[in-house]
């Protein structure tokens, strides 16, 4: 049963000048608000960076979906906010959330929304046992992903069962549960009315990203016409991490142009 979720709180990450552009980063499921930090650290000095702790965050017992889905949390934290943000930015279950959000609630619009990595179930696609295996096939993958992402030089000391290992233990600790929920919301992105945005968005995904493949970012632009996508062929689902010196290019290049005050524009990183 759903309703309407409180807001969730909303840390500092980088900057804070007068007039310059406030972006709100939202993470994905089991992730952090502070991973957000090294592409912080990127941006146009003074750019006013602020991080959303979502319950989908690392370690829930993924009790949040019964309160609301994404889109209604994370809109509810934008409303919220004492100064509403100008972009907001999400990654994988978070950009999912910002998808839905300015898909289905008309009074929280910001300036633009900008969405790495999401995942989208074209209208048109059967949701078969095959699309379900091939789904949780493409989460362990992520996970396996994420887990090299975390160890960084500590993966070079790692054998293939140990590393096997400890990625199976990151698939018991989100659950079925977590991966049903994941799955909930990506069958439920093909009915959202899409048609229904009037925000400037940008979509920047991977050519090595399992969430979002080549015939479903065509699906996905096809059902959002004005929206920018960008296909990186070398990038992963964690792009935002692994590749972030490029990526803050992106979100920096799409704030400017959404946000093209003077002021705004004082540099990029």
């Amino acid at each position: 049963m759903t309703g309407t979720p409180p807001p969730a709180p909303v840390h500092p990450v980088a900057g804070r000048a007068a007039g310059a552009p406030t972006v709100l980063l939202v993470h994905g499921m089991s992730d952090t608000w502070r991973s957000w930090g090294p592409l912080a650290a990127l941006l146009p000095t003074g750019w006013r960076s602020v991080a959303a702790e979502l319950p989908w965050k690392a370690g829930t017992d993924h009790g949040w979906r019964r309160r609301g889905t994404p889109g209604a949390w994370l809109a509810a934290t934008v409303r919220a906010m004492a100064e509403p943000p100008d972009v907001v930015v999400g990654h994988s279950l978070g950009a999912n959330a910002v998808l839905e959000m300015i898909a289905t609630e008309p009074d929280v619009t910001p300036r633009g929304a900008m969405l790495i990595a999401p995942f989208y179930c074209p209208p048109d696609l059967p949701v078969t046992w095959a699309v379900h295996e091939r789904a949780q096939a493409n989460f362990v993958q992520i996970i396996d992903e994420g887990l090299r992402n975390r160890l960084g030089e500590r993966l070079a000391g790692l054998d293939a069962e140990t590393l096997a290992s400890m990625r199976d233990i990151m698939v018991d600790r989100i659950g079925p549960v977590g991966f049903t929920t994941l799955f909930d919301h990506f069958t439920a992105t093909a009915g959202l009315p899409l048609h229904a945005v009037t925000v400037p968005t940008m979509v920047l995904t991977g050519g090595r990203d399992p969430s979002l493949d080549g015939p479903r970012a065509t699906a996905l632009r096809a059902q959002l016409p004005d929206a920018h996508v960008v296909v990186e062929p070398e990038f992963h689902h964690f792009c935002h991490l692994d590749q972030a010196t490029e990526v803050a290019r992106h979100v920096a290049g799409f704030v400017e142009k959404v946000c093209p005050d003077s002021v705004i524009r004082g540099g990029t990183p």
